[in-house]
């Protein structure tokens, strides 16, 4: 362990998970408190298999998801609530409901049967709202809301959990850039600040390049890398893996690598599955 570093909170060993037609190969990292890992790959990569496998919604197969010490797996799910949070890119409403009892729900799992909240439970709320900066929407209905103030009110749902393991698949969904870049720098922010172990899934490779400590890229169920941004955005690995021309380079100021299309005029690439044995090998 690095001098100052604090100890891993989450352990991800060997963990492989499959169905009929598709198995994610064994898997392992770890986190830290106030790390933020960025899980990307193209669709039907297994990325949304690994976040439930995270949350303790999917068991492995093989391995174990470890939070402290202890297999997800096997928390009850109060303590899991407790403990691991998660942020939906959906979030169904069956009525209309207004900020701050919305943000209340992630206080369930600490109330009593039958119970009411508590003092505590409405403070850690109105702290969670200030936290993502919508307190100025509590009385506001869920469903008024714009993309960005639903993605902020759904993080400080997720804060009221006081969670140890912050998970999000897809946050900056239909929003904007300025509130994607917004989004993403306030939860890198929060990490630091409490400090909690955060993984988030996401299609957007710059946004992972300037926010993400680390970076695990997923295809076809297998992790073909994990590092930091620079070690794991190479033109020719993403290129491979997305099958579109690209181009990286750095950030004179940040050093953070980006990602461009590269030329309009190169051949189409072959996608996966076409092109017989030339679309095969490709990965090979």
């Amino acid at each position: 362990m690095a001098d100052g570093a604090l100890p891993v909170s989450v352990e991800v060993r060997q963990v492989a998970f499959g169905y009929p037609h598709f198995r994610l190969q064994p898997i392992n990292f770890s986190l830290r408190p106030g790390e933020l890992l960025t899980i990307l790959g193209p669709n039907a990569a297994g990325k949304s298999t690994l976040l439930k496998l995270l949350a303790g919604l999917l068991v492995p197969e093989t391995g174990a998801v470890l939070l402290e010490g202890q297999p997800v797996a096997a928390l009850d799910l109060r303590e899991r609530a407790r403990r691991i949070a998660v942020v939906q890119q959906e979030s169904p409403l069956l009525f209309p409901i207004r900020v701050l009892p919305f943000v209340l729900q992630g206080r369930h799992a600490y109330l009593p049967a039958l119970g009411f909240e508590t003092e505590t439970d409405l403070a850690v709320a109105r702290n969670a709202l200030a936290a993502t900066r919508t307190a100025h929407l509590a009385d506001r209905l869920v469903q008024e809301l714009s993309g960005g103030e639903k993605q902020r009110v759904l993080l400080a749902r997720a804060l009221a959990q006081q969670p140890e393991f912050l998970l999000l698949d897809e946050p900056t969904l239909h929003l904007d850039i300025g509130f994607q870049v917004e989004l993403l720098r306030l939860v890198q922010q929060l990490a630091r600040r409490e400090p909690y172990a955060v993984a988030l899934v996401t299609h957007e490779l710059n946004l992972a390049a300037e926010f993400a400590d680390s970076v695990l890229l997923l295809h076809q169920g297998r992790m073909l890398r994990l590092g930091t941004p620079a070690e794991v955005f190479e033109r020719d690995l993403l290129e491979q893996v997305f099958e579109t021309e690209l181009e990286v380079f750095f950030h004179p100021e940040t050093g953070r690598p980006r990602v461009v299309l590269g030329s309009e005029t190169s051949e189409p690439r072959l996608r996966s599955g076409e092109g017989g044995e030339a679309g095969q090998k490709r990965l090979e």
